[in-house]
């Protein structure tokens, strides 16, 4: 449980080649590795409760594989060496090979004092020969060396565990969760650490780019900003895809679950609404995503609070009525995405106001939502429906039935973006993996689908 400013004395510091941070051809060397058998960072016990002991790094692959060439290295916030450790020997016959820091750490297989990581934010790298194998990075380090965005950190006494074990899908925010330390075991089993069984189905969830939803600095999509997101909803055993095309039809819609409308900037016609309305009424979901007024990306006079409620009269200056109530989701759904806010509106922590299979999930502490990110975005008023999370005496998450089908309404865009754009630079915020707001938004796909 190293900070940043503690170092073991004796211990040995390097800025070794091997751990330089990944270029193309690393990254390329990556995926290859990892898909002829090489080993995975699975489990990172960082923060022991009350001591400086008993910490480890547990490494998942093939019985028998030796070690010989293998290093770990760790990193801080700023992408700065501070332990290297020479790996030796092989893997066990149950696939799991520990370091750790003392002789206290059960089912160990080598001990070296430098698994003594920094206990806020780091990044840890395992290389062969130069090459980079796997990386993991965990709370918000400013130059992150793991793999797409980091993991979230954790509470002194549990671990940061890929679930299911050896699973890989190159975001660590993705494959990572707190969790029960177990070294030498699998990170599965019930309570906190499991992911739920992967849906047999393959329910198809379809995000929609219909409505210009990447405008302007915004990037909500499954190849960008919602990368993450979709990936992680991938791992669980959806179908993601986009829909695209001018606009939403019954057709578009057939042999979806779930519909999720990311803070949309242009109206939905009479027929668009008909067609929504259809498919939550014959057992689909929806998931509304605004952000605050005068988010206005494609400068049309419109904004996604005003294209979820219908046309505020004013902006723009003139609307053809096929175009006027937009969605109309107060009035159809119940559940009105407030015109009152604004973009000087301060950032808020939003947490559970009721309790609800979104909010508890279903495998135990690893899956519960307890706070999420309100970045400047619009509270929800609730016509009809519950309320689940809210700040400042102001509901942010909603949730409703209609017909046979599923209904959430969530005030903020930003509380799924990942730092990678469709454009492949790299995008200005990270929160998917702060606070809840992964399980949050994983969550709530699982419900409107119905597997909640």
């Amino acid at each position: 449980m190293r900070t940043h400013t503690t170092l073991l004395l004796g211990l040995s510091l390097t800025l070794a080649a091997c751990g330089q941070p990944t270029t193309t051809a690393q990254g390329a060397a990556l995926r290859t590795l990892a898909a002829a058998g090489e080993p995975v960072i699975n489990e990172v016990y960082y923060d022991a409760p009350s001591t400086d002991s008993g910490t480890f790094i547990e490494l998942r692959g093939p019985a028998g594989l030796s070690l010989s060439g293998y290093t770990l290295t760790a990193y801080g916030s700023t992408g700065n060496s501070y332990a290297t450790i020479n790996l030796s020997g092989t893997i066990p016959a149950s696939g799991y090979f520990v370091v750790a820091q003392d002789t206290t750490v059960t089912n160990r297989t080598l001990v070296n004092a430098s698994v003594d990581l920094y206990n806020t934010s780091s990044s840890v790298r395992l290389t062969k020969s130069g090459a980079l194998i796997d990386a993991v990075a965990y709370g918000n380090p400013s130059s992150n060396l793991g793999e797409g965005s980091s993991a979230g950190g954790v509470s002194a006494g549990q671990a940061l565990a890929r679930t299911p074990d050896g699973a890989d899908s190159n975001a660590n925010s993705v494959d990572f969760r707190a969790a029960t330390p177990t070294p030498g075991a699998s990170n599965g089993g019930t309570g906190g650490g499991t992911t739920p069984t992967p849906n047999p189905t393959g329910k198809k969830v379809l995000f929609d780019l219909t409505k210009h939803e990447d405008a302007g600095n915004s990037d909500w999509r499954i190849d960008g900003a919602y990368s993450d997101y979709a990936n992680a909803l991938r791992g669980l055993g959806y179908t993601v895809a986009s829909l695209t095309g001018s606009s939403i039809t019954s057709t578009a819609l057939s042999g979806a679950k779930v519909l999720v409308i990311a803070e949309p900037q242009n109206p939905f016609s009479d027929s668009e609404r008909a067609a929504i309305q259809a498919f939550v009424q014959g057992g689909g979901g929806l998931f509304m995503i605004s952000d605050h007024r005068s988010s206005d990306r494609d400068n049309d006079g419109w904004d996604s609070p005003e294209v979820f409620n219908g046309w505020d009269g004013s902006t723009p200056a003139s609307v053809s009525a096929a175009l006027q109530k937009s969605l109309d989701s107060d009035t159809v759904f119940g559940l009105k995405h407030s015109f009152a806010s604004s973009f000087s509106d301060p950032v808020y922590t939003a947490t559970p106001l009721t309790s609800h299979p979104i909010l508890s999930g279903s495998t135990g502490t690893a899956d519960d939502v307890t706070s999420a990110g309100v970045y400047v975005g619009t509270s929800i008023d609730v016509l009809s429906g519950t309320a689940l999370m809210g700040a400042n005496g102001k509901t942010y998450l909603a949730a409703n039935t209609y017909g046979s089908g599923r209904v959430v309404a969530w005030g903020d865009s930003s509380a799924f973006e990942d730092d990678t754009l469709s454009d492949g630079s790299i995008g200005q915020h990270t929160n998917w993996g702060n606070l809840s707001n992964a399980n949050l938004g994983k969550n709530v796909v699982r419900w409107l689908a119905g597997d909640l």
